[in-house]
């Protein structure tokens, strides 16, 4: 009888393997996230041969929550993968230099009273208060009224 060997891991079923490790009981939608890209797939190829395990747990609605962990199985795999040598790989040929980042100048421009409609800035021109206190802006604009009390220096 010979033991069949399980099939080795792809580049991209190591990454899921070192996100389950570092993200221990996570969601798949989650450890997806991190790597950037969906990995329902390679979690199904991984818990079949024994690497991942999967969690049930309620949630708080009653519905069941999916978690991943990994097994000393998928722990072993990791350490022996890491303990291998890496071949080095021929440089991939470049296009050509990058076009330097452009970046915008900030402007300010949402900071700016609004003209667009006749009188809606009139509000600034009135105190504001302050518990007992009326305080008015310290650009300088006048008090509203004829009879408004003397401004208040703090």
């Amino acid at each position: 009888m010979t033991s069949s060997s399980p099939a080795p891991l792809s580049p991209d079923q190591f990454a899921v393997l070192r996100a389950v490790a570092r993200m221990d009981l996570s969601l798949g939608i989650v450890i997806g996230q991190s790597l950037g890209r969906p990995v329902s797939d390679d979690l199904a190829a991984l818990r079949l041969q024994g690497y991942v395990r999967e969690v049930s747990s309620p949630r708080h609605d009653g519905t069941p929550s999916h978690l991943h962990t990994i097994t000393a199985k998928g722990r072993e795999a990791l350490q022996g993968h890491e303990e291998q040598p890496v071949v080095p790989t021929a440089p991939t040929p470049t296009l050509g230099p990058r076009p330097p980042l452009r970046r915008e100048t900030y402007t300010g421009s949402e900071m700016r009273p609004n003209t667009a409609r006749a009188g809606s800035m009139d509000a600034l021109k009135y105190p504001s208060r302050v518990g007992n206190e009326l305080r008015y802006r310290e650009d300088g604009a006048p008090p509203a009224g004829k009879d408004a009390p003397p401004r208040r220096k703090s």
